[in-house]
């Protein structure tokens, strides 16, 4: 009869009790049977070791664990001998009944039965997953070998064979634990269901790749998978781990050994430069059996490890998850608006809107100063390509304690699209919008079909099924004319009237002259505008160029640019516009992709004249500006806003208000620049002759 047969039902926390006094009896009994045979008393040592086998099968029975020690015998697949020799070198440390002198492996081998010399070798498990340790700066003659050596237990094993729950102090820095980051959408849930049962501990397992979403987003969905089967999840990210392999297998040991111990789902989160190293990473933990998923946005060359990829979350599921966060964070704003502006991911949801309303709450607090409380002064997170250290808002947030604006929300979830530009781009947040514009109506009129194709998408393409079509959701343009005709700022403006940031391409950091480089850096760019952004290429006849006959390499490379963007093009789903001078450059398949074609002529002298007229800020002191004289010169509204900022130095170094004898001045200095005569006809009246 055991224990069980008469005591009542435990529950958890008389469990735990129970467990930890009848583990530590079951460690006294195994020492000193240990210490009997080392000393040379076999007889004294059958007892506590038939006791120690009664108890640890009535502790299983009882609390449905085994004993630490039968714990750890079963994870390193530890013999007989191994195991008594490690109860033994332990035993002092744990204040348990110890063999008289040090313990070492020439004594355990003459005393203990079943030794076998394999135990010293370096790669069986005493040695090679570190349970002890071997003094290696003593000299070994002093000793008289490698088995004469004194040993000792490993901290880390000291503490598992009390069952504490700790994680080894030399993966400080490298690896962690991780907490949940937010829900997955519903769909997502069949992945979590695979990995779970791919990566349920046994022995020789593989581990798998998880791909997908983004690096936050996966990150759940193995902490979701490891919750299935009992584990919790302990990360390590590929830059942290080390270039040399000597250190690298040391590390990959010790993690794949505290994986063991803490009953632990090891996840590696790779970059393409470290795939290799992470692959070796998760090959060290097969032998114990340890559960390992790599996260990657690829899979690594060569690999053959199982490959499951996360979907995205849909239109439905994002505005569920956003309508979720809003509301846990006690925000009013529309859920279906933001999810159909601001495609995130389920982890970039929950971070925009749980900063949102931390910073709400601290706002209301008073906590964030005497200044305006825009979002875009406050600096949140940290990096490595994490959600954090991007500034949120575009400076429109609330103030005064009187919580956020849907702007704030937006704000903060454009705010993640700025992490993978890393160079490639620019952020503008612009003001002007196209009621600033001075356009004619034919161009005026097509920028405003072009926002009311944005406005409209979640109604054309969600309530009136468009979307089952297929491609096509992009709103795309090109806009084309004379340099200093608009272009830029109507793209600007576009931005401003939907509430978007700009993410204008820098070509120069964009083009690499390594294969395959170019297009790895545009997918970021189309990804990061998929967030709620408006992409423009500005002048982008370099990528957007007709494609060539091939004579070279170069050639069939440049044309794989071109072939990429067509495609990209297809599967976009944000707003992208492209500017040019010259139309005729670019190749016809990007002009028949583009919804709108939008043309910027030169302007005439009614349009110049109302450009003069809101050329100065309405600061500027002026006298006697006559904006009709002043569109006789035939410039465009580029070199409009060039001659009213040189104008304006002229008159403050003057200490005067700007005069049309400053403008002369300044359009004298702009002729000289372009090498371009004035006409008499197009100054005649500014001055007086």
């Amino acid at each position: 009869m055991t224990l069980s047969d008469t005591a009542p039902r435990l529950d958890a926390d008389d469990r735990d009790r129970v467990w930890a006094r009848d583990n530590q009896r079951h460690l006294a009994l195994a020492a000193a049977a240990a210490a009997a045979r080392l000393d040379g008393r076999p007889d004294e040592a059958d007892e506590p070791a038939r006791a120690a086998e009664l108890l640890a099968a009535e502790v299983r029975e009882t609390t449905g664990q085994p004993t630490a020690l039968d714990r750890l015998c079963g994870l390193f697949a530890l013999t007989a001998f191994e195991r008594d020799v490690l109860v033994a070198v332990a035993a002092p440390e744990l204040g348990l009944p110890t063999a008289t002198g040090p313990v070492t492996f020439a004594r355990a081998l003459a005393a203990l039965p079943d030794a076998h010399w394999s135990a010293l070798l370096p790669d069986a498990p005493l040695r090679g997953w570190r349970l002890l340790d071997v003094p290696a700066q003593l000299p070994p003659t002093e000793f008289g070998g490698l088995s004469q050596l004194p040993l000792a237990v490993d901290e880390r094993i000291l503490h598992a064979l009390l069952g504490a729950d700790t994680t080894d102090d030399r993966l400080a820095g490298r690896a962690r634990l991780v907490a949940p980051v937010c829900r997955l959408a519903p769909g997502q849930g069949a992945v979590v269901a695979s990995l779970a049962a791919l990566v349920r501990p046994s022995p020789g397992t593989e581990g798998c790749l998880l791909s997908g979403e983004d690096r936050l987003t996966r990150r759940q969905a193995v902490v979701d998978a490891a919750e299935r089967i009992g584990l919790t999840v302990l990360a390590v990210e590929g830059p942290d781990l080390p270039d040399t392999a000597p250190t690298m297998d040391t590390l990959a040991r010790l993690l794949a050994r505290e994986a063991g111990l803490g009953l632990r789902l090891l996840l590696v989160e790779g970059t393409a430069e470290t795939l290799p190293r992470c692959v070796r990473l998760l090959a060290a933990g097969a032998p114990l059996g340890v559960s390992a998923v790599l996260s990657a946005d690829e899979a690594p060359p060569g690999s053959e490890l199982p490959v499951l990829r996360l979907p995205p979350a849909s239109a439905g599921e994002r505005r569920d998850l956003f309508a979720a966060a809003l509301d846990e964070a006690r925000l009013t704003e529309d859920p279906a608006e933001l999810a159909e502006r601001h495609p995130l991911t389920p982890a970039g949801i929950a971070l925009a809107v749980e900063r949102t309303g931390r910073l709400a709450s601290a706002s209301s607090d008073g906590r964030l100063g005497s200044g305006n409380g825009r979002l875009g002064s406050e600096r949140l997170g940290s990096g490595n390509g994490q959600p954090g250290s991007e500034r949120l808002g575009p400076g429109d947030g609330s103030s005064g304690g009187k919580g956020p604006r849907a702007s704030d929300v937006a704000a903060a979830c454009r705010a993640l699209a700025e992490r993978p530009l890393h160079g490639l781009a620019t952020l503008r947040r612009p003001t002007a919008g196209l009621d600033d514009l001075v356009l004619p109506d034919q161009a005026n009129r097509s920028l405003r079909a072009l926002l009311a194709h944005v406005r409209g998408r979640r109604q054309v393409h969600g309530a009136w099924g468009y979307s089952a079509r297929g491609r096509g959701l992009a709103v795309t343009a090109l806009f084309s004319g004379p340099s200093g005709t608009g272009k830029t700022t109507a793209a600007e403006a576009v931005a401003h009237e939907l509430g978007f940031d700009v993410i204008a391409a820098d070509l120069s950091q964009v083009v690499s002259k390594y294969i395959g480089e170019t297009e790895k850096h545009l997918a970021r760019l189309f990804d990061a505008a998929e967030a709620g952004s408006v992409l423009l290429f500005d002048e982008g006849d370099a990528l957007f160029a007709k494609r060539t006959q091939v004579r070279d390499s170069r050639d069939r490379y440049a044309n794989l640019e071109v072939s990429y963007l067509l495609q990209r093009l297809e599967t976009f789903c944000g707003v992208a516009i492209l500017t040019t001078n010259a139309r005729e450059a670019i190749d016809p398949a990007f002009v028949r992709r583009m919804r709108f074609v939008v043309t910027f002529p030169f302007p005439d002298a009614a349009q110049r004249s109302l450009l003069w007229a809101g050329a100065f800020p309405p600061g500027v002191p002026t006298d006697g500006l006559d904006p009709r004289r002043l569109a006789q010169l035939a410039v465009s509204g580029g070199t409009i806003a060039q001659l009213a900022l040189h104008a304006a130095f002229l008159a403050a170094d003057e200490g005067v208000p700007v005069g049309m004898r400053h403008v002369l001045d300044a359009a004298r200095i702009e002729s000289d620049k372009l090498e371009r005569p004035l006409a008499a006809n197009e100054i005649r009246g500014w001055v007086p002759s």
